[in-house]
């Protein structure tokens, strides 16, 4: 019977060793929340339009182990969420029914992330995902379902960029 199993020989073991030190010593990294430098920072979350967002946003910090301070004058650094929108367009119709196949689900908002102690004046910017969502009438009760497991999707993509954002602003 033969073993599922075979072990490594020397030269695999040795040769992934030599790749896993290349690629530490690059700086490689994946791409992952990585929110260890917003540890010691006091950070509001400001919602003015934007509550989904602003929701996730605090959530993805908590997560982190970073809470949000509860008011602006104790942070460092203010994030103001606005202008939260869904928005969905039809990108495909049957050519037999006219009926729509294929939406494309976008979400847009703004971002403005202000510093208190460096003064600075930060401008909004646009934060934006979109995704597309396929139709089918035979199971309309599934793809409502559908839409919103992936708005919600969306809106984590989208809080983990503004994150990224921040992390950049204090580093």
């Amino acid at each position: 019977m033969r073993p599922l199993i075979y072990p490594l020989n020397r030269a695999t073991i040795v040769g992934l060793a030599f790749l896993l030190m290349g690629l530490s010593a690059c700086g490689f990294q994946l791409r992952g929340a990585n929110l260890e430098g917003l540890l010691d920072t006091k950070i509001y979350v400001n919602s003015s339009g934007a509550s989904v967002l602003a929701a996730e946003v605090k959530k993805q910090l908590i997560d982190a182990g970073v809470k949000p301070v509860s008011s602006a004058s104790e942070a460092e650094y203010i994030v103001t969420l606005s202008n939260e929108t869904f928005n969905t367009k039809v990108l495909a119709v049957s050519p037999t029914t006219g009926k729509a196949e294929e939406y494309q689900v976008s979400f847009n908002a703004m971002v403005k992330i202000a510093s208190q102690d460096r003064g600075t004046a930060a401008r909004a910017e646009p934060v934006a995902a979109t995704r597309d969502l396929t139709f089918d009438e035979g199971s309309v009760l599934g793809k409502v379902q559908e839409e919103s497991v992936l708005k919600r999707e969306i809106a984590k993509q989208v809080a983990a960029s503004v994150l990224r954002r921040l992390r950049a602003a204090i580093q």
